[in-house]
């Protein structure tokens, strides 16, 4: 008896994430996926005008059209919560991307508008895709930050969950989790 077909991943995808602060408020999650070496070279072939060298802007834009924009439909791979609360992720902005002879990286920023005031609470930010045609891997190195937002006593590191896949059912997977103070 045959066994049933799966997909396995195509894309294989490192990420770091940024939150970023204002005087009183959460302003927004900066991401940066940096794409396998294979993935990376077709896009670069497919998407920039030039054998070789840095991206152009129009380069970059031809990818944010290109290969960026569509990943909309799928809110960008991102899903970020607090607490209990799944916030929207319905745009993207400040997309830019860079290659460095082997590897493509794109940047892009989620506004959120998150007051935190006095309360307490766990900000979770993740990429992941439920049919894990594409792998997200918290990078290694570095893999959250926080950008001006003493004023908030974040603490911030990688966590692991685990997320459910449509087709492998269950996978660990790591997420950047931040902690305000008193959060349990």
């Amino acid at each position: 008896m045959a066994a049933p077909a799966a997909a396995h991943p195509h894309v294989f995808i490192d990420y770091t994430v940024t939150i970023l602060c204002g005087a009183d408020r959460i302003t927004g999650v900066r991401i940066a996926w940096t794409f396998d070496e294979m993935y990376s070279a077709s896009l670069f072939h497919d998407y920039t005008s030039r054998p070789k060298g840095p991206l152009s802007a129009a380069d970059i834009a031809e990818l944010e059209k290109g290969a960026f924009q569509d990943s909309a439909e799928d809110h960008y791979f991102i899903d970020i919560t607090f607490g209990a609360k799944v916030l929207p992720v319905a745009r993207a902005t400040d997309f830019d991307a860079s290659y460095d002879g082997r590897r493509m990286t794109y940047r892009f920023t989620i506004p959120v508008d998150l007051a935190p005031g006095q309360r307490t609470g766990i900000l979770d930010v993740a990429s992941f895709d439920t049919e894990f045609y594409i792998d997200f891997e918290l990078a290694k190195h570095d893999p959250v930050t926080i950008r001006r937002g003493t004023q908030f006593k974040l603490s911030c590191r990688p966590e692991p969950v685990t997320r459910e896949t449509t087709t492998f059912g269950p996978m660990q997977t790591r997420i950047a989790r931040c902690r305000l103070p008193g959060a349990a």
